[in-house]
């Protein structure tokens, strides 16, 4: 075993600002020339980095911006197609809460008009009549359907008569069986159906986190005005002169505000022993890609490692 230090030099683009508290400030551009959503992203990404993501009150300070027209878009936007037409995959799509991924058969039996995220609250799934699916308000009590897996594999659904939330539902489900109902395809929907009584509205394990930064990043920082009314076709996001939050039909044109992320460089030092020749490069791949997953599960994005080994010593002569 030997003493080996290495150096490892990490470029940094575009990090999620709310894991990281030593990463790059945003800085922010007001654009008065209005536009639709997504030509006002298309003209960010060229100019900038991306249409505006404000993620917390340090970014709020930073932004500037003159608002002559009192409102501009910003990053944020929940794509309809991601939700409405289909189960999706992308981070606003609806997830099993078992898995807290997307569908992986895309099954879905949303009723008609449904989903339709009704006043801005509605993120959690119920079973209806003829075990159609709707969206409801996650904090109203209702019963609700949990499941278990046999050891044939097959899914078994209990119907629990017990009032609770969503959020209540789903712990009482984690702690007495799997979880809340997982229903994959049309066999398991008429199994979970079977369970209910008539014109019962069950919570099943269906959810969703609604609204997304350009970049696809989840958004936790959230503004809007009280007296912002919600319609069903307003998937994008306006900043008010008061930082408070609107959302509009997309297609509709405003002035915009994006950001620029500098680069970061920032180099690791690593003392190790091994008997590995780290200088090999199959063997410091490894590390790399090792020290990549590392910082993706930390929530890091768009950066690139490199490695830098150290000159080697040379010994003094006498």
């Amino acid at each position: 075993m030997h003493g080996f230090m290495m150096m490892m030099t990490a470029l940094f683009f575009g990090l999620d600002l709310s894991s990281c508290s030593q990463c790059p400030a945003r800085h922010y551009h007001y654009v008065n020339l209005p536009m639709n959503w997504t030509d006002a992203q298309q003209y960010c990404r060229d100019k900038y980095t991306d249409l505006a993501t404000i993620e917390s009150m340090d970014d709020i300070s930073r932004l500037k911006a003159d608002f002559p027209y009192s409102y501009a878009w910003i990053g944020l936007r929940d794509d309809p197609k991601s939700w409405k037409t289909s189960m999706g995959n992308d981070t606003n799509s609806w997830r099993w809460s078992t898995t807290g991924e997307t569908s992986k058969t895309g099954f879905q039996m949303w009723d008609s008009g449904q989903p339709d995220y009704r006043l801005r609250k509605e993120t959690c799934g119920v079973m209806y009549t003829a075990g159609v699916w709707f969206d409801m308000d996650c904090s109203q009590i209702r019963y609700f359907i949990c499941y278990n897996v046999t050891k044939q594999n097959k899914k078994n659904y209990v119907y629990i008569s017990q009032g609770e939330t969503w959020k209540s539902a789903q712990e009482y489900c984690r702690k007495h069986y799997t979880d809340l109902a997982m229903i994959e395809n049309e066999e398991e929907n008429a199994e979970a159906f079977r369970t209910k009584p008539s014109g019962a509205a069950p919570w099943i394990g269906l959810y969703r986190v609604p609204w997304t930064w350009s970049d696809k990043s989840k958004s936790s920082f959230t503004n809007w005005d009280p007296n912002d009314y919600y319609a069903d076709n307003q998937h994008c996001v306006l900043e008010n002169n008061l930082h408070q939050r609107h959302d509009n039909p997309c297609s509709y044109k405003w002035p915009f505000i994006c950001h620029q992320v500098s680069r970061m460089t920032s180099t690791f030092k690593i003392t190790t022993e091994t008997d590995a020749d780290l200088t090999d490069p199959a063997i410091y791949s490894q590390v790399l890609q090792q020290m990549n997953d590392l910082l993706t599960r930390q929530g890091l994005t768009d950066f690139k490692l490199r490695w830098k080994s150290p000159p080697k010593k040379t010994e003094k002569k006498d």
